[in-house]
């Protein structure tokens, strides 16, 4: 379960939503502040989770540098 890209995201942003409500009222204000010390590990470990268990589906690159999903190779000029 945590080794899929959705889950932790899913995590992150309820997590964030709930600091914005917490925020708007002024009688848990203090749960904000709480919540606020602890936003960067969840965002840090969020990110961790989805490096390194988040799978790439998109056309493999071989030897380019970059690609794009939306255009094929032929169709991009040089600069």
């Amino acid at each position: 379960m945590l080794r899929s890209g959705i889950f932790p995201i899913s995590i992150a942003t309820f997590y964030l939503v709930m600091y914005v409500l917490i925020l708007s009222s002024p009688k848990v204000i203090s749960y904000g502040y709480i919540m606020f010390f602890f936003s960067p590990v969840i965002i840090l470990g969020m990110v961790y989770m989805v490096l390194k268990y988040g799978k790439y589906n998109g056309p493999n690159l071989e030897n380019d540098e970059f690609g794009y999903q939306d255009k094929p190779k032929d169709e991009l000029n040089m600069l």
